[in-house]
């Protein structure tokens, strides 16, 4: 009996840290959104322009069309001892999408204690008076409000991991499961 209870012992201590490492312990990876500049430019001015009396319009109060560029860098960190496996990003499908210049690459995994950074921007049209045109460099996009981006991740067990990052709170959540609003299908 002694022997059973021995044996049944050290299975379950040779299990617990089985079960931890292939279902608890995960890397923990965030996710940082840096504003690093941006260009506003007019190619022309706006169809909904009128005429003034004398048959012209008056470049001061005139619509023009502002082609607006705001440039980020995405900043990806592997803040644990643990290699983070096949990360992608999803971006939440209600609200914008930046595009990236280089691509998260998904066989390529995070280390431990590694950042990757990825040049990212964000195009937008407006038709404004030229003192009212948005100034990239100190504000952004109201679309913005809605920007949140999922990086997925597994560790070394296959065990996949969440990390949402909402814009607006410039905060990282991490969580077991895939939020509703971000599955496909």
């Amino acid at each position: 009996m002694d022997l059973l209870i021995g044996l049944l012992s050290t299975a379950l201590i040779a299990l617990v840290p089985f079960l931890w490492t292939r279902y608890i312990s995960r890397p923990k990876v965030t996710l940082e959104i840096i504003q690093h500049g941006g260009s506003s430019s007019s190619p022309g001015l706006s169809a909904k322009n009128v005429l003034n009396a004398d048959g012209y319009i008056d470049g001061d109060t005139a619509l023009r069309i502002f082609e607006l560029t705001w440039r980020f860098k995405v900043k990806i960190t592997n803040n644990s001892d643990l290699t983070a496996f096949f990360p992608q990003l999803i971006f939440n499908p209600k609200g914008p999408r930046l595009e990236f210049v280089e691509q998260l690459s998904i066989l390529e995994p995070i280390k431990p204690h590694e950042s990757i950074l990825l040049n990212a921007e964000y195009n937008s049209v407006e038709e404004k008076i030229g003192s009212e045109r948005t100034d990239v460099g100190r504000q952004l996009p109201d679309e913005f409000k809605t920007l949140g981006i999922l990086l997925i991740y597994q560790n070394s067990h296959d065990t996949k991991s969440y990390t949402l990052f909402e814009f607006t709170q410039k905060k990282n959540t991490f969580l077991r499961s895939m939020p509703k609003e971000y599955t496909v299908g």
